[in-house]
């Protein structure tokens, strides 16, 4: 069982209250959706689910807890799966080219080449002046 549904024991009023007006309104949206863009007809299965979320959320938001719940389900599992596919496209479409490119102009930040001659790898710095910290902005 994961984090999110444990926690939907004891959903706060005001949560679902805030959610069932944000489906009524994202509803309402795609119910004027065709009249505002296309000029067609209002599409009423948008319509009805926006009143029906609306009016739960203002008079009886204890109602949509099932639905609620079914959606945060849903919401983990899409976000789980959304997460890898973008962390994925991060790292072999810009982190894994960016490599290469370095490598190819010689470019190693990390100075990680091995160098059997070398006692230490450490690189001295030198001393900063005992106030610089004093002044910080």
């Amino acid at each position: 069982m994961s984090s999110t549904t444990q926690q939907m024991t004891d959903i706060p009023i005001k949560q679902l209250r805030q959610f069932g007006w944000l489906m009524g309104v994202v509803f309402g949206v795609i119910t004027l959706w065709p009249l505002v863009v296309r000029g067609e007809d209002i599409r009423m299965w948008a319509c009805i689910l926006a009143g029906l979320f609306g009016v739960l959320g203002t008079v009886f938001p204890t109602g949509l807890k099932p639905v609620y719940r079914m959606w945060m389900i849903f919401g983990e599992k899409i976000g789980w799966v959304n997460s890898r596919i973008l962390l994925g496209l991060v790292f072999y479409g810009l982190l894994t080219p960016l490599s290469w490119l370095m490598g190819l102009f010689g470019k190693r930040p990390l100075q990680l080449k091995f160098d059997p001659q070398v006692d230490s790898y450490r690189v001295p710095k030198e001393a900063r002046a005992a106030d610089h910290v004093l002044k910080a902005f």
